[in-house]
Order: C-alpha cells, then sequence, then structure tokens
C-alpha cells in the first residue's frame, strides 16, 4: 500500500521512462502521503484500443493512486497536485504536440477490506 497505475494511450508523443517516473512519484508519496517508501507499488498499461470522445488523435494519460482511508482533504489534494505535476514533467511532448488530457484519481482503501502477507526473507 499504496498502489498505483498509470495508464496511457499508445498515441503519446513520447516513450516514457516509467522507472525514472515511478523514482519522482515515489519520493512524492513517501513524503505527502506520508507512506513508506517499500510499501509503494506500482505498475503501468499501455492502451493499444481506446477512444475518447468523438475519436481523432485524442491521447491521454490516467493516475489512479490508492492510499488507505483517513487522509484529510489537504493531505489528498498535495498527493493529487504533486503527482499530476509529476505527469506533465513525463509527458511534454504529449502536451505540446497533441491534444492530450493528464488526469489523477485518488481512491480510498477501506482497512477492513485489504489484506495482505509478507514475505520473509531468509538470513
Amino acid at each position: 500500500m499504496p498502489h498505483t497505475l498509470l495508464e496511457y494511450t499508445a498515441n503519446v508523443a513520447e516513450s516514457p521512462d516509467l522507472q525514472a517516473f515511478w523514482e519522482r512519484l515515489h519520493r512524492h508519496l513517501e513524503a505527502t502521503a506520508p507512506c513508506r517508501i517499500q510499501d509503494i507499488k506500482s505498475r503501468a498499461r499501455r492502451c493499444e484500443d481506446f477512444r475518447m470522445g468523438a475519436g481523432g488523435g485524442h491521447a491521454f494519460v490516467h493516475l489512479t493512486i490508492q492510499l488507505m482511508e483517513g487522509r484529510t482533504p489537504e493531505t489528498l489534494a498535495q498527493v493529487g497536485q504533486g503527482a499530476l505535476a509529476l505527469l506533465r514533467e513525463a509527458f511534454p511532448r504529449t502536451l505540446a504536440e497533441r491534444e492530450a488530457d493528464l488526469t489523477v484519481e485518488i481512491r480510498g482503501m477501506r482497512k477492513d477490506s485489504y489484506f495482505k502477507t509478507t514475505s520473509v526473507k531468509a538470513p
């Protein structure tokens, strides 16, 4: 916990450096959420089949951040605005060269419905 999912259309202008993006995003979440960086799980999906609005070449990038419930609205705003700034840094050509939307959604996860087992490393 937290979990992040980055979804982006195949027509974004750049080949995103996902590892660099996640490095910055994880540091941002550690500082603002707050959470332990080793608990953050991130993944991405490149969408080959998509449609936005009436069609055309519109691109989009959507970041979903799942956090345990209980954070203040101010904390959620700080997390979301900072994450959106990181998306702008990661997809500058898409914003400059395409019709595109970058969006961030923060979802709350209920503690009573999240279950986890962690492996124990042998010495």
